[in-house]
This record gives structure tokens, C-alpha cells and sequence, in this order.
């Protein structure tokens, strides 16, 4: 089969049908037989009498309907086989008729691009793999090009998915071994049905010393999650990108003792979460200070509660906000659990006493309406 490269186009021709087709060059470089130009789309050769075009429209109507859809009313033959007869034109109308409702077969290369870009929908969006057999996803495809008709969710989720994977992989796995040092953050978690799964993160400079971070995988850990069996999981994780080990500066994690015990063991250098280390700082400062600041985080908790379950006093926060010319801002809730143990979260605490008395005056009213 000839490389697109070596493909050379066949002198003084003035019919849109050439373009895509080429010849195999002789010790000149010139085209070695005109009898059998190749397809500059997937490569096949097609047999022609005389440079007569006949068999290359056929060709591309077939198995590159939507290139030969694209030439429209140019698709006319050269002088050696142009019709001579008046319904030349109806001729032409329906075979264009005839491409526009050709669907695409799964080895043309429009076909694959359009399943590609489905495929990096689902995987950059993360939508389920049922989308694709949704009827709305169905009909906005139909709008789009009606030629295509997407396999269906087990295409995706067994060979399309799988391999894009793959691809990524090997392509970021080529990166990896251009990184003279990296790091590496993990961290267990659970999913809403009580899953547990362990995460691992990789950081690293490139060669144009340009910080990067990729998850690398999230692996399920239904072990008990003893540090043996943590410490094996992030070794393996290790070999499955062919990282060395030597390479590893050091690994972040939070200050579990399984997860820390497990590093030791592994000889790795360990380094605690700043952000977990800080918000333990201040849960056991305030937590220290209770008497003194139980009453004033009661009263930020109210004031929160009151604008969040209240759309009026939403619009009416918005309403003193522009007229006494202040960013429009909104009560800082607290962060997810763990981290906010079902406590305000600090953020909040400057951001009410700084809104030039607009709290203030809720919370006179709140207390009216008996929110406290």
C-alpha cells in the first residue's frame, strides 16, 4: 500500500475528482501508471481505462460518500467521459441525492473522526456511556450529519473508551520518562454507595519546566486498608507506569497512620497535606476557645442558614449590596465533610463583619422572625 508522501498527482488535469487520487511515482518521480491511481483516503488503488473518471466517482460515492457529497455539481467527468446528453443535470441531482443518504461505514475515516469526537465527549465530560442511545443524543447527531449513526454504548465502553485509554497512556507514560524527579499525592475516599478507592496523583516538571499533575488511576481497594496492603497498592501503581522509584522525591498524603506507616515501609520520603495540617490548626484553636466563641459561631451559623433557605433574603442581601456599591457576594458555607465536621467554616466569619452594617441589619430582623 503507498504513503500518502510518495503520491504524486496526475499532470493537466482540470476535473475536482483527481485531487484525490494519486499515482505511484517511477525513478523520475513522475506517475508510473496512469491505469491504477490510488485513493489518498484510504489508499486503495482503483483500476481506470483511458484516465476515464467513471470508476473514481464510484469510489468515492461508495466509501467516501461525504467527500463526494462535498464536490456537489463539480463531480461532473472530464472531456474524455463527460455526457453529452441534456439530463446531465438530473443525473447529477440524484447521485448527490444518493451520497447524502449513504450512511458511513465503520472503516471510512469520517466515520471515525465522528466516533472519536463522541468518544472524547464522554471521556473530557464524563457523561454515562447511555448517552450515545439517548433518543435527543440520537436526533442532535441527525442534525449534524445524517450519514453518521453512532454504535452503540457497548462500542464505547468496550473498545472505544479502552482505547483512547490506552493511547493517553502510552502518550503520557513517553512524558514520565522525560522527568528527572516527581512526586506523588494520594489519598483514600469513598463513593456515594460506600465504594472505597484509593487515588493517585503524580507531579512533575517537563522539559519546558512547566509544573504538571495527572491522575494517574483510581484504583478500587476493597482490602482492609491495613499499610501492607496500602503499601503494595502504591508500589504497583509505581510499575504500572514504569516510574522508578529512585525518581520519587517524596509522597503527600493526610496524616492517617495506615497511609503513613505504609510510606515508611516503602523507604519513601513523606511529606503531611499543608491544607488538612492547617484546617486541623484552626478546628483545635477554636475548639480550645469554645466558651469564648461558641456564641459568635452560633450566630454566623444562624445568619448562613437564614440566606440560604430563603430566597428573599437572597434578593434583599443583592438589593443592599448595589446601593451601598459592595461586590455581590454570597455567605461562604462550609466545606464538605470531613473537613467542616458539621461546623461554620472560618472563611465566613471576616466576611459578615465587613459589609458595612448589612448583616447587621439582618440579623436584627432574623431575630424579629424568630430564627434564632
Amino acid at each position: 500500500m503507498a504513503e500518502r508522501a510518495n503520491l504524486v498527482a496526475k499532470p493537466n488535469v482540470t476535473s475536482p475528482i483527481w485531487p484525490h487520487f494519486g499515482f505511484e511515482p517511477d525513478e523520475k518521480g513522475l506517475p508510473g501508471n496512469f491505469n491504477e491511481p490510488i485513493c489518498r483516503i484510504c489508499y486503495k488503488k482503483i483500476p481506470v481505462s483511458r484516465s476515464n473518471t467513471s470508476n473514481l466517482r464510484t469510489h468515492l460515492r461508495i466509501h467516501h460518500p461525504a467527500t463526494f457529497a462535498a464536490l456537489g455539481s463539480t463531480t461532473s467527468a472530464s472531456s474524455e467521459d463527460r455526457p453529452t446528453t441534456s439530463g446531465q443535470g438530473r443525473q447529477l441531482g440524484i447521485a448527490d441525492l444518493f451520497a447524502k443518504g449513504t450512511k458511513y461505514q465503520r472503516d471510512s475515516h469520517q466515520w471515525r473522526i465522528l466516533m472519536d469526537s463522541v468518544t472524547r465527549l464522554l471521556v473530557e465530560e464524563k457523561f454515562p456511556f447511555n448517552l450515545v442511545e439517548k433518543p435527543a443524543f440520537k436526533a442532535m447527531l441527525q442534525a449534524f450529519d445524517k450519514q453518521y449513526v453512532p454504535p452503540d454504548r457497548k462500542y464505547f465502553s468496550k473498545k472505544a473508551v479502552p482505547e483512547k485509554y490506552m493511547k493517553m497512556k502510552d502518550s503520557l507514560t513517553c512524558e514520565l520518562k522525560d522527568a528527572d524527579h516527581f512526586s506523588i499525592t494520594t489519598d483514600m475516599w469513598s463513593s456515594v454507595n460506600m465504594m472505597p478507592y484509593m487515588s493517585v496523583t503524580i507531579h512533575y516538571l517537563n522539559t519546558n519546566w512547566e509544573l504538571k499533575s495527572r491522575c494517574l488511576e483510581t484504583s478500587f481497594m476493597p482490602e482492609s486498608h491495613t499499610s501492607d496492603n496500602l503499601s503494595e497498592a502504591l508500589r504497583s501503581a509505581l510499575k504500572e507506569w514504569s516510574l522508578d522509584e529512585k525518581r520519587l522525591a517524596c509522597v503527600t498524603s493526610d496524616n492517617g497512620a495506615n497511609i503513613v506507616a505504609a510510606v515508611r515501609k516503602l523507604g519513601w520520603g513523606w511529606l503531611p497535606c499543608f491544607g488538612h495540617n492547617l484546617h486541623l490548626a484552626i478546628t483545635n484553636s477554636m475548639n480550645a476557645e469554645k466558651e469564648r466563641t461558641s456564641r459568635a459561631m452560633g450566630l454566623c451559623r444562624t445568619l448562613v442558614n437564614a440566606f440560604s433557605h430563603s430566597c428573599q433574603k437572597k434578593q434583599w442581601l443583592q438589593k443592599e449590596q448595589t446601593e451601598l456599591d459592595l461586590p455581590q457576594h454570597s455567605l461562604v458555607l462550609p466545606p464538605p465533610l470531613p473537613l467542616s465536621s458539621g461546623k461554620i467554616s472560618p472563611i465566613c466569619i471576616p466576611r459578615m463583619w465587613t459589609k458595612d452594617g448589612v448583616y447587621t441589619r439582618e440579623l436584627f430582623y432574623t431575630t424579629k422572625e424568630s430564627f434564632w
